[in-house]
């Protein structure tokens, strides 16, 4: 293949490859673009005619599972970040408008449950979907080991929210840092967690025919992460800025840190677009070798 211009549609076919819906020849189109003749993707017909076995790989044995698990990994991050996004933002107004932060910290202590309910409820999902018993194919086809790590970086964000909200039930709570302690001490499971889910998405979403969805599934995942990291150390350190060089850096800490936040969400939002598109494409695979005959 030789590259064409710069382009989402990638490079250009520089070989005779039949469209496996229309048999249409697609030299010349777009490796990410679709059949002209029937609106098919490229790269999955790149793919069935490298090896036809492929396409039997798009269907899991129990799609629903399997679709069901997909979305709940992607719109478990967002709502984990609304969540516990609430309440540093409220303390931010707060103390620009001069208040105090009780209600902040009210909203805080039972989104630390609510997060920790679902990422274990997450966990399980996944776990379930993509189990030997359900759908050993798929499983075997992402990897056991993608599989395991991606439960344990879920479970494990799950404990470090259960945690501190069992702990918020003692005095520790009412200290002023406990709350930004929350945060430090979820970076490392979060980015952990994140990392794993991004060859996850990729694979899924290479099975399911998703080829695009995919890969900037993949790409968001990966980058979500440190965007995360960044959000929460800037946060988490704007206080020890401020008290220890000048109230100036403290601001400008804090609206960067802002910044990064309100891009996470809409990261973890397209995010989720991907993933609503791989577990449709799961569900109802775009290469069926029936229809093929």
């Amino acid at each position: 293949m030789k590259p064409a211009h710069p382009s989402d549609d990638g490079p250009v076919l520089d070989v005779h490859v039949p469209c496996v819906r229309c048999r249409y020849d697609l030299a010349g189109a777009h490796v990410f673009g679709k059949c002209p003749e029937c609106g098919l993707e490229v790269l999955a017909s790149v793919a069935h005619n490298a090896d036809p076995e492929v396409a039997h790989l798009a269907s899991p044995e129990t799609p629903r599972a399997a679709s069901t698990a997909v979305i709940a990994l992607t719109v478990a991050p967002l709502l984990v970040m609304l969540a516990q996004g609430s309440g540093p933002a409220m303390r931010t107004i707060d103390a620009l408008a001069g208040r105090g932060t009780s209600f902040p910290s009210q909203v805080e202590r039972p989104s630390w449950a609510v997060c920790a309910a679902v990422l274990a409820g997450t966990a399980f999902l996944f776990a379930r979907g993509f189990s030997e018993q359900r759908n050993p194919t798929l499983r075997a086809s992402v990897g056991g080991a993608r599989v395991t790590r991606l439960v344990l970086g879920l479970c494990t964000w799950a404990a470090v929210l259960a945690a501190a909200f069992g702990v918020s039930l003692s005095g520790v709570a009412h200290k002023q840092g406990f709350p930004m302690m929350v945060l430090a001490a979820q970076i490392l499971p979060m980015a952990f967690t994140l990392l794993a889910l991004a060859p996850v998405l990729g694979r899924v979403g290479a099975l399911s025919r998703a080829y695009r969805e995919a890969r900037h599934g993949k790409q968001g995942a990966e980058l979500l992460a440190w965007t995360l990291v960044g959000t929460i150390a800037l946060y988490v350190t704007a206080e020890a800025v401020g008290s220890t060089y000048s109230e100036d850096l403290h601001t400008v800490a804090t609206g960067l840190a802002a910044v990064l936040l309100f891009l996470s969400v809409l990261g973890l939002a397209y995010v989720t677009a991907n993933g609503w598109v791989i577990a449709a494409g799961l569900r109802a695979p775009r290469i069926d070798p029936r229809r093929l005959k």
